[in-house]
């Protein structure tokens, strides 16, 4: 999440007036924003009574599930979609083009997590609704991702600060994979793949400041969890080794140690990530230990957040975590909590926009773009269709591009197959997304077609050598594919 932001003179008023407010946005925090953050201390929520007797009162697998709640959750994650949508920068040729802005009140810092999360949840719309208008979007955010990727956030590699890139690395290798399982696209797998070596090749440790040694614990286990279900995906059994070193190794031994870990609030974290963790990697390899460990630990988590800094946040993490211990031991209560916490961060979007804010008494023109990245992803997947406990998604079969030869010596074919007839657009975009070419739009019969890339833009100039994207677009869906072209 770096900074790069165009800081005009009325950026900068605003920015300096923020400064004063508790609900800034999540950059890096280096150790002048750690030193501010220090006189806080260790803080751990009480357990709260009405939240414990509201779950209690979501006993039942039903109400666990949602059914008997009057929200409807996927009108809620679609005006989520919406407002990400708002809120990226569209000026192609600009370094931010495609990024993310962090909020309504923080619209100059444009992030890199905010941008992995958008694809995660624009892909997940697309995955439940089958509306894939929201397309042109992720590519847009791949191209600023690909140009600030993940694995060289600010901060640095080391065990004991690395935290920031760690983090990052597990949001993008986590959007890259929903990504290619909904599209059934492969154009950014080097990108994700990168991401997921990164988490493998690196760690982070409990030796450096304070705050580090708070962070670090979520963050770890945060990446783990991600690798390992990339693992399993892809079949890459040195993922899936990495990540359970990261938990078997130091994420698990350090709750065990210090239980409270499970109840730590700092930075854009909390002890639900540590859970969540531990439960998709270590405890998804060793089902069998999972009873026996969370009968010692799971009541450490809080049910809910101190009031805080980011307290929406770290209610998004407690939700992700309760839901993964109630299904791991298809624990209502837990189950439960989930909801509870979902339910409230629903009403926290006081002007029905999408975005809600990072703490309770933020305005209503404070949403942050990441905090409700936190509510859809955390919160209310897992209550819809596909989420896990949530009932089945149906698969969708969309066209698929088929290019060669890639890479490209100023000439290649695209072929595709219709299954029944319909309109068809191929189209040649640029990495900013901009059209360079369009190849063919009407309509087209039921079976199979090829089109020419010549090299050429639509004026019939050829276009410089790089790397280009080939865009079908059918009523079925949408495929891309990366082309290289050589000269």
């Amino acid at each position: 999440m770096t900074r790069r932001a165009l800081v005009p003179a009325a950026a900068l008023l605003v920015l300096s007036l923020l400064a004063a407010s508790l609900a800034r946005g999540t950059p890096y925090w280096g150790p002048d924003e750690v030193a501010g953050r220090a006189a806080d201390g260790a803080r751990s929520a009480p357990e709260s009574e009405v939240l414990r007797s509201a779950a209690a009162r979501a006993l039942s697998a039903a109400a666990a599930r949602g059914e008997l709640r009057d929200t409807d959750y996927l009108a809620v994650f679609g005006l989520i979609a919406e407002f990400l949508s708002v809120w990226q920068v569209n000026r192609p040729g600009d370094p931010n083009h495609g990024g993310i802005r962090e909020g309504e009140h923080l619209p100059d810092i444009i992030q890199t997590d905010n941008t992995s999360e958008a694809i995660w949840v624009w892909s997940r719309y697309y995955e439940l609704t089958g509306d894939d208008q929201y397309f042109d979007n992720i590519i847009r955010a791949f191209a600023y991702s690909l140009l600030h990727p993940a694995y060289a956030e600010e901060g640095g590699s080391l065990p004991s600060t690395g935290y920031y890139r760690m983090y990052n690395c597990g949001w993008a290798a986590c959007a890259e994979l929903k990504f290619r399982q909904v599209y059934g696209d492969d154009t950014y797998l080097a990108y994700g793949d990168a991401c997921g070596d990164y988490i493998r090749d690196h760690y982070l440790d409990m030796s450096g400041p304070m705050f580090n040694d708070r962070v670090n614990p979520p963050v770890l286990s945060w990446a783990a969890g991600n690798l390992y279900i990339r693992g399993l995906f892809d079949d890459n059994a040195s993922w899936r080794e990495g990540a359970l070193a990261h938990a078997r190794d130091r994420v698990k031994p350090w709750v065990e140690a210090a239980p409270s870990i499970l109840a730590i609030e700092e930075w854009a974290m909390s002890g639900g990530a540590t859970m969540w963790g531990l439960l998709a990697s270590y405890f998804a390899e060793y089902p069998g230990e999972a009873a026996a460990w969370l009968a010692l630990y799971k009541d450490e988590m809080d049910l809910t957040a101190t009031p805080g800094q980011f307290t929406n946040a770290w209610n998004g993490w407690y939700a992700l975590g309760h839901r993964a211990v109630g299904e791991a031991l298809d624990d209502p209560f837990h189950l439960g909590v989930h909801l509870s916490l979902t339910e409230e961060l629903v009403l926290e979007d006081g002007d029905n926009d999408g975005g809600i804010p990072a703490r309770p008494e933020d305005n209503d023109d404070q949403d942050q773009t990441w905090v409700s990245n936190y509510l859809a992803f955390m919160g209310l997947s897992p209550l819809l269709p596909g989420g896990a406990g949530a009932p089945p998604l149906a698969q969708r079969e969309g066209p698929r591009l088929e290019i060669g030869p890639n890479p490209a010596p100023g000439r290649t074919a695209l072929g595709f197959r219709m299954a029944g007839p319909g309109d068809a657009a191929v189209e040649i975009i640029d990495a900013s997304g901009r059209l360079v070419a369009a190849l063919r739009r009407g309509p087209a019969a039921a079976g199979a077609h090829s089109v020419r890339w010549t090299g050429a833009d639509d004026s019939g100039s050829p276009v410089p050598a790089g790397v280009y994207f080939a865009l079908l677009r059918t009523a079925s869906g949408r495929s891309v594919q990366r082309v290289a072209l050589v000269r």
